[in-house]
């Protein structure tokens, strides 16, 4: 792609870094303050205050809350808050149900939902897997049955990992309509709202004591039908482009240069045989490595933005991104422990650096990495079928 800015784009950009300056939360070291996986108190001032500029929803058109911003526009936009350490957008409304429900909703749907998420009015969690149907996400058992009088169905079933479930007004389900239907049928796509009668939820303690994600239970939940994105029995298409969306935001927001900035400060402060470990030759090159792999990822970015200013859909590339990304962090952070010797084995030791502080817990979280938008696994065959064509 052309990385050469036209003078609009060059002061669009202007625009963004200064506004962003002015407003973004003030730095400040997260080291010997860990809040837990989720926390962050900084988030939700800062969404605010991009909602109320109109830049929340950055990919959304004006008409639905959103600035209206060209490709380029967009590239630009998250150049300059990953440049300036600035929290991206994100979350389930911006990043996930609300690109499907502008993509696939009627109307009326997008009216009421899509202005509400721009705006940070309403939050949204998901409901998709279950105790027994996690990476193989077709074999959920939650069902969703038509009243007599055709205008709601009845919910009944359990979600399990429902990320944010406790400060939700709304969460997102994937319900058998047709048990009848073969596995990837019958599926519908719900939108439930979680003050509903018979829906309640259950935290799901961690490590770390804390409860970032919940059990979501249903118990003839009643929900509207004009509540189904899509067609009945059509949510699987559903499903599969939602995480599409997830996919493509997770790679495209994401640039991994500041870990590569903190395993070197690590290779620097550490010794290995009385020297630095950053001199050792074997492990410079592994680093190295690993730092071009952090460049492909942002120009291979880029060429995906290309394609999309051209009219062009993004493809498998949105599979790409998950599985690189999430491999690419675990190598990082892999090597910062190496790095680290004996240290590595500390949880939390406030005799560490604040660049190696929390590396244990960061590398535990990089293994959900692999899981997480669908298993790197599943992302290997989409791409052998989609890219290298592939037979079954």
């Amino acid at each position: 792609m052309d990385l050469k800015e036209s003078p609009e784009i060059g002061a669009f950009r202007k625009e963004v870094r200064e506004w962003t300056l002015a407003n973004m939360p003030p730095p400040e070291s997260k080291a010997y303050d860990y809040r837990g996986l989720e926390d962050d108190d900084n988030i939700g001032p800062w969404f605010r205050k991009l909602a109320d500029k109109g830049w929340l929803a950055y990919r959304w058109p004006e008409e639905y809350g959103g600035p209206g911003f060209s490709e380029a526009e967009k590239v630009v936009f998250i150049d300059e808050l990953l440049a300036l350490g600035a929290p991206i957008p994100h979350g389930f409304g911006i990043n996930m149900v609300g690109p499907l429900i502008y993509q696939f909703g009627t109307e009326a749907q997008k009216r009421r939902f899509l202005p509400k998420i721009a705006a940070d009015t309403e939050r949204w969690c998901q409901g998709y897997s279950e105790p027994n149907a996690g990476s193989d996400l077709a074999g959920l058992q939650t069902r969703a049955e038509l009243t007599d009088d055709g205008k709601h169905f009845m919910l009944n079933g359990q979600k399990t990992w429902t990320s944010r479930a406790s400060v939700a007004q709304w969460i997102f389900v994937l319900a058998r309509t047709d048990p009848q239907a073969p596995k990837q049928q019958g599926i519908s796509f719900f939108l439930v709202p979680m003050d509903s009668e018979g829906l309640s939820i259950r935290p799901i303690p961690q490590i770390d004591g804390r409860a970032s994600f919940y059990e979501t239970f249903f118990d003839n939940v009643k929900v509207p039908a004009e509540n189904i994105v899509g067609e009945v029995n059509k949510g699987w298409s559903m499903a599969k482009a939602l995480l599409e969306h997830e996919r493509v935001n997770t790679g495209t927001n994401h640039d991994p240069t500041h870990i590569v900035e903190k395993v070197k400060h690590c290779a620097r402060d550490y010794l290995l045989e009385g020297k630095p470990v950053l001199e050792d030759a074997d492990f410079r090159e592994r680093l190295a490595a690993l730092e071009m792999d952090s460049d492909c990822l942002r120009y291979t970015r880029y060429r995906m933005a290309t394609r999309v200013m051209r009219g062009e859909h993004p493809g498998p590339e949105a599979s790409i991104f998950k599985l690189f990304q999430s491999e690419l962090n675990q190598g990082l952070y892999d090597l910062a422990l190496e790095a680290m010797g004996p240290d590595a084995a500390s949880w939390y030791d406030k005799r560490l650096s604040p660049e190696a502080y929390d590396n244990a817990m960061a590398m535990t979280i990089t293994r959900a990495m692999s899981i997480y938008s669908g298993s790197n696994e599943i992302q290997r065959n989409i791409i052998a079928k989609r890219v290298l064509q592939l037979p079954d």
